[in-house]
């Protein structure tokens, strides 16, 4: 019973830090939650058998850093939806900028 809550706990926290890398950080969520609970089934299995185990360290190090990450992308990245009809002016002026700096430029031909 204890090898099945390490087992899921592992995956558990390896899925939620690799979702926590991508983009889909917000889908780490549930990982963590299902980690953090076999995590605590695990602790109180060990507490019961007088066991010390570093998997549960282990497991709670790879949750915390799951959760961090998850919590950092929350705040800090914001998805902005611009205005595309901007951003196809600013393209436009940029190759106009680009064609007069190429004009303007002389190309000594007597190499």
């Amino acid at each position: 019973m204890k090898k099945l809550f390490i087992i899921l706990g592992f995956i558990a926290a390896i899925i939620a830090v690799i979702l926590a890398v991508t983009p889909l950080s917000n889908l780490a969520v549930f990982p963590i939650v299902v980690g953090f609970i076999s995590g605590l089934v695990i602790l109180f299995l060990s507490k019961k058998d007088n066991v010390k185990t570093k998997t549960i360290q282990y497991i709670f190090l790879l949750l915390i850093i799951a959760l961090g990450l998850t919590i950092y992308k929350s705040i800090y990245y914001t998805s902005e939806v611009g205005d595309t009809e901007q951003l196809e002016e600013r393209d436009k002026k940029n190759l106009e900028d680009s064609k007069e700096i190429l004009e303007d430029i002389e190309i000594d031909e007597d190499f």
